[in-house]
């Protein structure tokens, strides 16, 4: 059994419930141990078994997924229906600037409430991300630092409906409407940000914004 594997899913979980970065001075923290005590446990490849046990005790958690990496709907009794999204850390989608990045690869996950990813109409197959709101162009709707959710099989521009879309200015959450003039106009909710035009080639659509959540 690998010691970094293990704490890789200890990771998980404490991001999970923290949704923020975690290293391995907050995996230490968790398990009860110092810094040096982790430290040295890891270069020893020494898993702290009885550490884990009451972790996973104390949160009501499956100690056969961290261990063993079995299913991930084990992680509470029961089997609850976990809903886990990726939370895309290096993407805000602009709500009133011009921020953007397209680098995938730093995520961390968020659990939905199964009642909330019902009401939603969330299904097993449907592709949701989460990315941030930066800015106050959508307020109220959408305030500076909620989490959005994204479904990215949604695609096709509706008027009225809020979209994330990549374009030469970057990455922004607005409310599409077609132009009778062949464009697309991207609506702010905020009255003090004007309402911006632009060519269809020029707008790639990530997905349909279909909730949030306020800042976490």
């Amino acid at each position: 059994m690998n010691f970094e594997k293990v704490m890789e899913r200890m990771a998980v979980i404490l991001e999970q419930q923290g949704n923020s970065k975690v290293y391995d001075k907050d995996i230490a923290s968790a398990l009860g141990m110092t810094s040096t005590q982790y430290s040295n446990a890891k270069s020893r490849n020494s898993i702290p078994y009885e550490r884990i046990a009451a972790f996973c005790g104390r949160r009501k958690i499956s100690i056969n997924w961290i261990l063993f990496d079995q299913s991930i709907s084990m992680l509470t009794d029961e089997h609850e229906d976990i809903y886990r999204v990726k939370l895309l850390n290096n993407i805000n989608a602009s709500a009133g600037g011009g921020a953007f990045n397209e680098d995938y690869e730093d995520f961390t996950y968020i659990m939905i409430d199964p009642l909330y990813r019902d009401l939603l109409g969330i299904g097993k197959n449907d592709t949701i991300e989460a990315i941030r709101v930066v800015g106050d162009s959508m307020e109220n709707t959408l305030n500076e630092n909620s989490i959005v959710l994204v479904d990215r099989r949604q695609t096709e521009l509706v008027d009225g409906n809020i979209f994330v879309v990549n374009t030469p200015g970057g990455v922004f959450i607005k409310r599409i409407a077609k132009n009778p003039s062949g464009g697309i106009n991207l609506i702010s909710d905020n009255r003090n940000y004007e309402t911006t035009t632009v060519a269809p080639e020029d707008l790639r659509v990530i997905g349909r914004v279909i909730g949030a959540l306020e800042k976490m």
